[in-house]
């Protein structure tokens, strides 16, 4: 690429130092104000550590000026910059275009001028601050406009398209200058930012514009789309931080998912047609700076601006908001789980509330209309603290004044106080801030010790504080909390100042750790935890992390290991998966371990898969655990995740039936849809998908393809397998996956009827071993995934499983041509497999293998006179001329008996029988051993008669007699001894009649005593539990036959085409009234017609998906107020129309605005209070 220095002339140096002396004249404002704020008031932390910055040396500030010093310069209309990229799609098509790649990776100063529009083509740009660099970047009357997008990957009901990349990819630290007015314009696409900041980016001081536009869509407007974004393309979890100093940004669309947001200056003018959200990050910090927003919505939902995770901190600021084409209404300005607004500096424009906010006293803090105060006068401090640029009206007002709910002291610049009284009015339920103008302001001085939590003194505040003014229990100085406390260290939970004072304030812990208080700065390292609240997880901690900032944090312990170095969050129940899925909404690069077998027979709940339906960028690992039957049907079926980024392992999917009516994806698999990181050591048995064809002109787009295991596979997919796959209907399938270009799949095999390829294997060839043993690559040491019962005598194994109490697979010699497996270890080299015969004392094998391959063995011996040593037998063998192909020989033993037993005794006199046996076949010789002559000639009548008479009735006696008596005789049946147990015997005969009991339920009651007793109508008795009923084509269930109060369930309507259902408080039929109490699994499901419905006063529960799939049901009003999450199914609102309203009774607006998220209602719905 070509780089050249940028040297500035000299009316450009004229132009940094007039900048300077002007962010000079700047600084020494902020000084002053520092120094005000010290002296009459508590600073909070974050807000005098940005005023501190103003304390800098002339050369510091002279620093300020944007940077030149040897700057390199990037002309976008230098052609020498343009290069060729090449990318696949995800149709696997292959696409070539021209781009401008600027990247930065070493510290320093760069300048980016010119416009990418190069001889009428405009030339997609990117520019990347590489992780590690610092760089000073200027833009210097650039302009980017990027136009190329492609098919990146499927969404359930189309496809994704995408940017080839943002314009800017900010990896490190970028300090973004501007020298001239400039634009950045993205591409307008799905998931497409102007720029990605992973690293720090922070915007200078300069007074020209950086505009940034996401492009617009036909039917997407840019206004609608991400124009900063703080995490990786599908990630969750915010990484980027976004610091605003100064600089003018001219932003269209929303920023959003960056950790950290500081803004202590410059203008930010923001355009954004989404109603919450149009800044989101963990942790937001305005200091100072004008934030001006036009807001376009047609909707009438609650609009938030800025959102926050965890914590919002403001200490000044200006914040604006105008309404465009839509009716103006409230806006939320901030919202998170803790939020304090520090000091009276922040000016807040017309249409603002402030909801859950908290001064530095913790007292509510909400915006007040004040009057009675000098015309045309400035505020000099609130309640102690310094306030610059707040000027009163000519009216004496100062409107959208954020104040405490308590009693209030404002200072004019000339030194006169003003008192204000918080009051409230119950009827209206608004409060109204007041001035005391019968009596002159009483102001008490106050000392304020701060401690640390064992009593340290860590130094005194003082403060003024009107009389009247409160204290809450909890005081914040931007970084730390403290409780007061008296004299004997009991905690106060208020205090209201009344005269001249001292306390003492207590560094407390606002962390609550497994339900006990927690004062340690790292969490414990023996688990991972997360912040929940509310039931909605806002952050997920790992062991060592720092504690997190904000009030009354409460952390949760969750099932976690460490595993090889990681940690994983432990997988075993229904529950768990629902917590998973929970933390999948915040984090998708968490690590989950399956720890247990899961049967989806024992599921109750509808799971669309474990990991939800977020992209997955973590570690999935099975530990060789099965997930069995799974049943599902118009919802796809990935049993993990739609589409993996990371790693899935050693999970193991059995007996899966799927259905998938009209195509939900582009392209489905069992373990995911689509597979962009890594798949290994899985497999998939037993499956019968039901798939569809792909229809013309489909939103779907090109493809709609099945797959066993994944369905499009552009990463890598090793050591799996798939067996007893079926697919039906008329899909495109693949046995495994679609390989696209680029991506990988080895050693991975499927069942087929006819080998063929690498990958395709038959049953038999399952059930040999041998893909077993090609998935273990031949290892057999113990450290291998799969295992497999062949020729054990364990029952056998169709295909191989991940159980090490099975067998392991060998492979190796079974002849001397032949090779197989066994869970016998086999050699590694060739051995004659013989079939042996023999005739007399000659043995002969012949190979099975090759029958030129013989073996003949020739056993002989010899007579001999007892000389005192051995005498053996010999053993002769005579190979065929081929038989070395093997390299091996024939190992066999001589056995030697005497008198039929065996004998080593080959010295001592008598005869000796020496045979070999091969298999069945034996050949033998006998042989004798002579005894030496003597002189003696009495020897041998002795010997004879002692030997022959011992060995008979030793023997023979003693082993026939033994075994008669406990045989069984023949033709006998043990079983078949006849009882003498008296109990066997029938207590009647055959065929007797039973004399019945006498009842008194038969005897019918005197006339007299039914005449007493009442007579019931029928019509009036409710129908039995579980009757279904009917009335004015609505359809009913019983649910109680309670004679006091009998109710029923709502199931549905018989009248398809009705437009507005009204469920009923109670309903009478057949004379019973019925209390209508619930709403039935289904009720609505998929009604087209259904527009309006009013939910009766007595409905205590909502079933699943009651009304799910409504799609024009525009507007849901309840009358009743005891519903709940816990009483309200899955997906019980999923799918209804995105304009939908919910009419809420006000008491209940926020609990049921809650339940309703977690229960099908989306964020462009509108919930109103009535």
């Amino acid at each position: 690429m070509l780089r050249e220095n940028y040297f500035y002339n000299r009316n450009q140096q004229n132009r940094n130092l007039r900048r300077s002396l002007r962010r000079r004249a700047k600084k020494v404002i902020s000084i002053v104000a520092l120094a005000a704020t010290l002296v009459t008031s508590i600073p909070f932390a974050a807000y005098t550590d940005a005023y501190a910055k103003g304390q800098t040396t002339l050369d510091e500030m002279k620093a300020l000026s944007i940077p030149t010093e040897n700057a390199i310069t990037y002309n976008l209309a230098d052609a020498s910059l343009i290069t060729n990229k090449t990318f696949m799609d995800y149709y696997g098509e292959k696409m070539t275009v021209k781009v401008i790649e600027i990247n930065i990776t070493k510290d320093g100063n760069y300048v980016i001028t010119g416009s990418n529009e190069i001889n009428g083509e405009l030339i997609d740009t990117h520019i990347t601050v590489a992780e590690g660099v610092e760089a000073n970047i200027t833009f210097d009357g650039a302009t980017i406009k990027n136009q190329t997008k492609y098919a990146v990957c499927s969404q359930r009901t189309s496809i994704i398209y995408n940017p080839i990349f943002p314009v800017m990819d900010i990896f490190g630290n970028a300090n973004i200058y501007v020298e001239s007015d400039s634009e950045l314009m993205s591409v307008g696409a799905e998931e497409n930012p102007v720029i990605r900041v992973t690293g720090e980016m922070t915007v200078k001081d300069s007074e020209a514009v950086l505009k940034l536009i996401p492009g617009a869509e036909e039917n997407n407007p840019g206004e609608d789309k991400m124009v900063i974004c703080g995490n990786m393309t599908g990630a969750i979890q915010p990484t980027g931080s976004l610091t605003v100093e100064g600089g003018n940004l001219d932003v269209t669309g929303y920023i959003k998912s960056i950790d950290k947001f500081i803004m202590t200056g410059g203008t930010i003018t923001s355009t954004c047609l989404r109603e919450t959200g149009t800044l989101t990050a963990n942790d937001i910090t305005i200091l100072g700076g004008i934030w001006n927003q036009s807001i376009i919505t047609y909707g009438n939902s609650e609009s938030k601006l800025f959102e926050a995770d965890r914590t919002v901190q403001v200490s000044g600021g200006s914040i604006q908001v105008k309404w465009i084409i839509s009716n103006p209404r409230d806006v939320v300005a901030f919202s998170s789980p803790s939020t304090h607004i520090i000091g009276g500096n922040l000016k807040l424009g017309d249409g603002f509330v402030l909801e859950d906010t908290l001064d530095a006293y913790g007292n509510e803090t909400k915006l007040f209309d004040l009057t009675g105060l000098p015309k045309n006068a400035d505020v000099e401090e609130v309640n102690g603290y310094p306030v610059e640029g707040i000027q009163t009206t000519s009216d004496g007002e100062w409107k959208n004044a954020a104040l405490p709910c308590c009693s209030n002291l404002i200072k004019m610049k000339n030194g006169t106080l003003y008192k204000f009284n918080y009051e409230y009015d119950s009827e209206n339920q608004k409060g109204t801030m007041a001035a005391d103008t019968e009596n002159s302001p009483v102001v008490h001085d106050v000392t304020l010790k701060l401690t640390e939590e064992d009593g340290t003194p860590i130094g005194k505040k003082e403060i003024q504080a009107v009389d009247g003014f409160t204290m809450k229990s909890e005081y914040y100085d931007g970084k730390n909390y403290y409780t007061y406390v008296d004299d004997n260290g009991k905690q106060l939970s208020e205090i209201r100042i009344e005269s001249s004072s001292e306390f003492t304030l207590k560094k407390s812990s606002t962390v609550t750790l497994d339900g006990k208080p927690f004062a340690g700065e790292v969490l414990p390292s023996d688990s991972m935890y997360m912040w929940k609240k509310n039931d909605y997880v806002y952050a997920i901690f790992y062991p060592g992390d720092p504690i997190p900032s904000g009030n009354n944090i409460v952390l949760e312990r969750v099932p976690s290991v460490q595993k090889n170095g990681e940690w994983y969050v432990k997988l075993q129940s229904e529950k768990d998966v629902m917590q998973i899925q929970d933390m999948m909404q915040i984090d998708n690069t968490i690590n989950v371990l399956l720890d247990a077998d899961f049967d989806y027979n024992k599921v109750h709940n509808y799971l669309p898969g474990l990991l939800g339906w977020t992209k997955y960028y973590g570690v999935f690992d099975g530990n060789n655990h099965t997930i069995s039957n799974v049943r599902r049907s118009d919802t796809g079926y990935e049993v993990i995740t739609p589409q993996n980024f990371g790693t899935i392992k050693n999970v193991h999917v059995k007996n899966i039936s799927d259905k998938c009516y009209g195509g939900k994806h582009t392209r489905q698999g069992i373990v995911c849809g689509d597979n962009y990181g890594i798949v290994e050591n899985c497999s998939v048995e037993s499956a019968v998908i039901e798939t569809v064809a792909q229809k013309e002109n489909s939103i779907y787009g090109k493809v709609m393809e099945y797959g066993a295991l994944v369905g499009g596979n552009f990463g890598t997919i090793r050591g799996c397998f798939a067996s007893d796959i079926t697919f039906d209907g008329e899909g495109v399938t693949w046995p495994l996956a679609h390989e696209l270009p680029y991506s990988t799949i080895e050693n991975t095999y499927y069942e087929a009827e006819v080998e063929s390829g690498d990958a395709a294997k038959t049953a038999e060839q399952f059930a040999s071993g041998e893909v077993c043993s090609l998935l273990n690559k031949g290892v057999t040491d113990g450290s291998q995934i799969w295992y497999q019962n062949i020729d054990n005598d364990a029952e056998q194994d169709a295909a191989p499983v991940a159980d090490t109490s099975h067998g392991t697979v060998y492979y190796g010699y079974q002849g001397c041509k032949t090779m197989g497996y066994s869970n016998t270890k086999l050699p590694d080299t060739p051995r004659h497999k013989l079939n042996y015969t023999a005739e007399g004392n000659v043995l002969t094998g012949v190979c099975t293998d090759v029958s030129l391959h013989t073996v003949t063995m020739t056993l002989t011996a010899e007579d001999a006179t007892y000389d005192g040593k051995e005498h053996k037998a010999v053993l002769n063998k005579t190979y065929s001329d081929t038989w070395k192909e093997a390299d091996t020989d024939v190992d066999a033993k001589i056995i030697y008996t005497r008198d039929g037993k065996p004998t080593t005794d080959l010295t001592s006199a008598g005869t000796i029988k020496a045979s070999v046996t091969m298999g069945d076949a034996a050949a033998e010789v006998t042989y004798t051993i002579k005894a030496t002559p003597t002189p003696t000639p009495t020897a041998t009548p002795m010997a004879s008669p002692s030997a022959a008479p011992t060995a008979t009735p030793t023997v023979s006696p003693s082993v026939v007699p033994s075994a008669g008596p406990t045989a069984t005789p023949a033709g006998t049946n043990p079983g078949s001894v006849p009882s003498t147990d008296p109990s066997a015997v029938p207590t009647k005969a055959p065929g007797t009649p039973a004399t019945p009991a006498p009842s008194s339920a038969s005897t019918p009651a005197p006339a007299s005593e039914q005449s007493k007793q009442p007579q019931a109508s029928e019509s009036q008795k409710s129908e039995p539990k579980g009757s279904k009923l009917k009335k004015n084509g609505n359809k009913y269930m019983v649910t109680s036959a309670s004679k006091k109060t009998p109710t029923i369930k709502y199931t549905g309507s018989s009248d398809k085409t009705k437009k507005k259902v009204i469920i009923p408080k109670t309903v009478t039929i057949d004379g019973v009234e019925y209390k209508v109490t619930s709403i039935g699994k289904k009720a609505f499901r998929n009604n087209k017609s259904l527009k309006e419905v009013v939910i009766g006063k007595n409905i205590t529960k909502i079933e699943t998906k009651a009304f799910y799939g409504c799609k024009n049901l525009r507007r849901v009003t309840f009358k009743t107020t005891t519903l709940s999450k816990k009483s309200v199914g899955k997906n019980a609102f999923g799918k209804i129309n995105n304009r939908a309203s919910y009419l809420i009774p006000s008491e209940k607006l926020k609990k049921y605005k809650r339940w309703l998220k977690k229960r099908g209602a989306i964020k462009q719905q509108i919930f109103r209070k009535y």
